[in-house]
């Protein structure tokens, strides 16, 4: 003889009405909460490093960018000088000649001597001491106020130093040393750094330029 309780028994099976236990509930619950967890870390580290990379391209591209109008200004340049600025960085003025270089626009003032030209110049950013603004201007101040922003984070104040060809006609040249990161303190591996040693074109070629004479 059947009893009551398993003939219910078999009606919930056979109309689908089983149903889970409090405790298989709650593992299920457990299960989900710790597989939606996970998913939601990878989404967000891999958000984090796809917005690190691309702000990293950026500052990249604009050191390539700024590097590459340097070297039409120096080239374009007769005499070249540098030396620290009231802001707390380094200034470069090049004398430009405006009648030289159809793709350098030169101001009154801003060279050597307050000769026509071009000045370049780093601003320190806040108080770390390794975060600064590069800037150009054809303006006799190069300040972050007036002058044309270029490159953030670069890691140095004194991008530029300068130097002499080993020639005969002592070419003045400006060698460039452009440090780009913008976690310098806790990821100093990562910096992106261009140098270059450019020339002054329009530097006397039978003299050379008076610093290079000087040295």
């Amino acid at each position: 003889m059947v009893s009551m309780d398993s003939c219910r028994l078999l009606l919930r099976r056979a109309f689908g009405q089983a149903g889970y236990t409090l405790i298989e509930t709650l593992v299920v619950m457990t299960i989900l909460v710790v597989v939606i967890g996970a998913l939601a870390d990878g989404f967000t580290s891999a958000s984090k490093t796809q917005t690190d990379q691309t702000a990293r391209a950026d500052d990249q591209e604009s050191a390539r960018q700024a590097l590459d109008r340097l070297r039409k200004d120096i080239h374009c340049a007769s005499a070249a000088q540098s030396g620290a600025n009231a802001q707390g960085g380094y200034t470069l003025n090049l004398t430009v000649n405006p009648g030289y270089c159809v793709a350098v626009t030169a101001g009154s003032g801003a060279g050597v001597l307050n000769s026509d030209g071009v000045q370049w110049c780093t601003v320190p950013i806040g108080t770390s001491g390794t975060r600064f603004g590069l800037y150009r201007t054809i303006v006799h101040a190069c300040d972050a106020a007036d002058a044309v922003f270029q490159v953030d984070y670069v890691t140095q104040g004194n991008v530029w130093t300068m130097a002499c060809g080993a020639n005969s006609s002592h070419l003045q040249a400006v060698v460039i040393d452009l440090p780009v990161n913008r976690d310098i303190a806790t990821r100093p591996g990562r910096t992106y750094e261009l140098t270059d040693r450019i020339s002054l074109r329009n530097d006397t070629a039978s003299t050379g330029a008076t610093y290079c004479q000087n040295t």
